[in-house]
């Protein structure tokens, strides 16, 4: 292995692990309602989808980081209690951009006595930016949802 490999491959690592960060940043975020934290992980062109595509429940859509963080707020100060565990899967790279797909389950309770737990999956793309790697889209798929 030459240097020159050597650096490619430091790199290369170095963005996986950031790219692992975000993701991680965000189930923390989204668990403890930390909105400022959550502010940070959003390119500012960015989209938010959440069961956009045919047949799913509760479809939200959001863009521009004002909107999705104002959308992450509605869903998230309506809840008593909320957790999500993100399990990140495979991340592709291709120079400052970069597409990745996170398996998730969420459980959360409220308003009242009302609670969901499901399974889903993230599709992201995220950017490389001066505050490191942030989303410039990402959709939730549902897989399976409790009510």
């Amino acid at each position: 292995m030459t240097i020159t490999d050597s650096a490619t491959s430091l790199t290369r690592l170095l963005d996986e692990a950031a790219i692992r960060d975000a993701t991680a940043r965000f189930a923390d975020a989204a668990t403890s309602a930390d909105y400022d934290g959550f502010r940070t992980l959003w390119a500012d062109d960015a989209e938010w989808v959440i069961g956009g595509t045919e047949g799913q429940p509760f479809e939200r859509h959001a863009k521009g980081i004002d909107d999705i963080v104002s959308m992450f707020r509605n869903l998230r100060d309506e809840r008593e209690y909320f957790v999500q565990f993100a399990v990140q899967g495979s991340i592709e790279i291709n120079g400052d951009d970069a597409t990745a797909r996170c398996v998730c389950h969420e459980a959360a309770r409220g308003p009242g006595e009302s609670y969901y737990r499901n399974n889903g999956v993230w599709s992201d793309r995220l950017r490389r930016s001066d505050n490191g790697w942030v989303f410039t889209s990402r959709t939730y798929q549902y897989l399976w949802l409790d009510l």
